[in-house]
């Protein structure tokens, strides 16, 4: 098929960030690192349902964790995760004009 390996990689980020609670998750590391309690309250959703979508995006190297004592922190996994909403959201904003 698809000559390029990378394709099914890009694909399964593009997969997971359709999501949008895992989309919103992204969006509110992208401000602050947070822990799964800040975020579970800030979304309205339970813990476990936190972990369940921050584990996805882990998973895909979309976020990192630091850990301080019993509490788990979560950030963006580098600055081209933020690159990579700043641009979904200007080319959605460039479609609504």
């Amino acid at each position: 098929m698809n000559p390029d390996p990378s394709v099914g990689r890009v694909s399964r980020v593009f997969r997971v960030l359709g999501d949008e609670t895992r989309c919103t998750i992204v969006y509110m590391l992208a401000t602050a690192e947070r822990c799964t309690c800040e975020l579970a309250q800030a979304l309205g959703i339970t813990m476990p349902a936190v972990s369940h979508h921050l584990r996805i995006l882990k998973q895909a190297r979309l976020v990192d964790t630091r850990q301080e004592g019993k509490h788990v922190y979560y950030r963006l996994a580098d600055e081209h995760v933020e690159a990579l909403l700043a641009i979904a959201r200007e080319h959605e904003l460039e479609l609504t004009e």
